[in-house]
């Protein structure tokens, strides 16, 4: 562990082992005045109106929240949270662990990406209880009555209207470090959502390699605005720091994406110092900030920017090194990672303040299966960025995708992952074992990721995902390295948003790309699918079948903003895009 974790940090992390509720009561108990969270609302105040959560604040109302959840349901019994990010929801969530309940952590149905998925996790989990706040009363209500069954019958509870009161009846509860600690569900990018069953003990070890890999220590701030429902939001902006007792400010996801002004100003009003940002936030930043507002702003505090995004993209880390550098803004701060729910967040990740790193490959070669680093001017290079190394305690191996045997280092193959940071199986599925009980080596319990991968030197090296390879006259492509390429086309097309998948004619798989537009792009639709097709057959040797350009929020995504591609192909196939894709007589709206 790093040199930096000091003997208080220690302190915290072993207190940890013996389970992450009763270590934050603790914290609670030593200091109870201390600042745990501060939570920004804007959408109360357009201003921003402060809320201040201290740790005995916090004690006070999980545990009138768990007196009160004790007596609505029983030990084990799962309670959905449908509230947005703020106080109500880190209450809700501690309360759950307080009462020996397993909190399943969900959105109001209506600030869900698409509503519709919300209804069959609810069927999966059950829950006893829904916890939400009263202005999304209804809508909860509603939602429960359309999934039906001893869901649509669940205790509704309003955190926000809970009496202290309930403290009295509260119930103490042994922590059982194997036991689950709470259902992660996740997002769904190539398959229906599963329930990961994150354990106490996956919890105490993913703190752990956080505060190791990127060096965190009692002097820490984190500045978030990812919501809590997700794993990198819940893990990195609620778990670490109530676990090891930093400060923490939030913000909601909508607020940033309205005014991204405002959380690059928390940094310097918090000297804030860690924060998780994908591609599309750092773009958000460069893009939507105008020169002429930035001035102010004071970035000289931030020592780690982790970017877990499929894929990280160099551009964006160099876009935004060159906007806020003069703002204090050092580009060592870009930490690349790569990680899954099924392994509790972060499986691998540069060092903070360590240079990231960028290489390039031949793409042909990569989607052969092969690794040949070229020259970053070969017109058959691919950059991709490196995720650094695996975590303490974690190993990290490369597999043929049909055979599970390791390949020989310079070849790509699918990752499994070990370590006790690995969760123990989705909630009530069969399939459970096929995912977390692999066998490697005569060992068991290894991890399968459906990622495509491979090591150069020491750094992991992400190429794609086993269910997004594109077949064309008998040769791989990677959906997402088409995508990469639709996207350097022309700025009209908007990044992030581009889903390349396969379609069957018949007569053979041909290749399609579905693309959205800015809303502000003026291209001549038809001069833009010809230079499309142009550029992928450059690049990929492929001739494209279709080019369907369409407007802005066409593209179905996950909760967590992946893209779904397998979704896009149905609903190309199914015709549903007809009416959103983009003519040459009009423009995107």
């Amino acid at each position: 562990m790093h040199d930096i974790v000091t003997s208080a940090l220690r302190e915290e992390l072993s207190a940890l082992n013996g389970g992450f509720a009763p270590a934050v009561r603790e914290l609670a108990r030593k200091r109870p005045d201390a600042v745990a969270m501060t939570f920004l609302d804007y959408e109360t105040d357009w201003a921003g109106r402060t809320t201040r959560l201290t740790r005995g604040d916090l004690d006070s109302r999980a545990t009138a929240m768990a007196g009160l959840l004790q007596k609505l349901a029983s030990p084990g019994d799962r309670v959905a949270i449908l509230c947005p990010n703020g106080p109500e929801y880190v209450a809700a969530f501690m309360g759950c662990l307080y009462a020996g309940l397993l909190p399943v952590t969900l959105l109001p149905p209506e600030l869900q990406r698409r509503t519709e998925r919300l209804a069959p996790t609810l069927a999966d989990c059950a829950p006893a209880v829904v916890v939400t706040i009263s202005r999304h009363q209804d809508s909860v209500a509603e939602a429960l009555a359309t999934v039906g069954g001893s869901t649509s019958r669940a205790h509704i509870v309003l955190a926000d209207q809970v009496d202290d009161a309930h403290a009295a009846s509260w119930i103490p509860v042994d922590t059982d470090l194997s036991g689950t600690a709470y259902l992660q569900y996740t997002s769904g990018s190539t398959r229906n959502p599963g329930g990961v069953e994150v354990t106490h003990q996956n919890i105490a070890v993913s703190v752990a390699q956080h505060v190791d890999r990127q060096r965190v220590d009692e002097h820490s701030t984190i500045v978030s605005w990812l919501p809590f429902f997700h794993d990198m939001g819940l893990v990195f902006a609620l778990i670490l720091p109530l676990g090891v007792g930093i400060p923490a400010v939030q913000m909601t996801p909508y607020a940033f994406i309205q005014q991204p002004l405002r959380w690059l100003g928390l940094f310097g009003e918090y000297r804030g110092t860690h924060t998780m940002i994908p591609n599309f936030g750092l773009d958000v930043c460069v893009d939507a900030i105008p020169e002429e507002d930035r001035p102010g702003l004071d970035l000289s505090s931030i020592r780690y920017f982790g970017n877990a995004s499929e894929p990280v993209r160099a551009q964006s880390l160099e876009r935004f090194t060159e906007a806020y550098a003069p703002h204090g803004f050092r580009h060592t701060a870009h930490s690349p990672c790569w990680g899954l729910a099924e392994a509790t967040l972060i499986v691998t990740g540069i060092s903070a303040e360590a240079e990231p790193v960028v290489s390039s490959f031949d793409r042909t070669a990569l989607a052969a299966g092969r690794v040949e680093p070229c020259a970053d001017t070969d017109p058959a290079a691919r950059p991709l960025v490196g995720c650094g190394e695996a975590f303490q305690g974690q190993d990290v191996r490369v597999v043929h995708p049909a055979t599970g045997q390791e390949v020989p280092v310079g070849e790509v193959g699918e990752l499994l992952v070990r370590g006790g940071n690995v969760c123990q199986g989705y909630w009530q599925r069969a399939d459970s074992d096929e995912t977390f009980r692999n066998v490697l080596d005569g060992e068991a319990h290894w991890l399968r990721t459906g990622d495509l991968g491979f090591f150069h030197g020491a750094e992991l090296f992400i190429a794609g995902r086993t269910k997004d390879i594109v077949i064309v006259d008998g040769r791989n492509h990677h959906a997402i390295d088409i995508e990469v390429t639709v996207e350097q086309v022309s700025p009209a097309v908007r990044r992030g948003h581009v889903a390349a998948f396969p379609v069957e004619t018949g007569e053979r798989e041909l290749a399609v790309v579905v693309a959205e537009l800015r809303p502000d792009a003026t291209v001549d639709p038809e001069d833009l699918r010809t230079a499309i097709r142009a550029a992928v057959a450059d690049a990929h040797h492929i001739d494209l079948h279709d080019v369907a350009l369409v407007t802005r929020g066409t593209i179905p995504k996950t909760s967590s903003g992946k893209l779904r591609r397998r979704v896009c192909r149905d609903m190309y196939t199914g015709g549903e895009l007809a009416a959103q894709i983009v003519a040459a007589d009009r423009t995107p709206s």
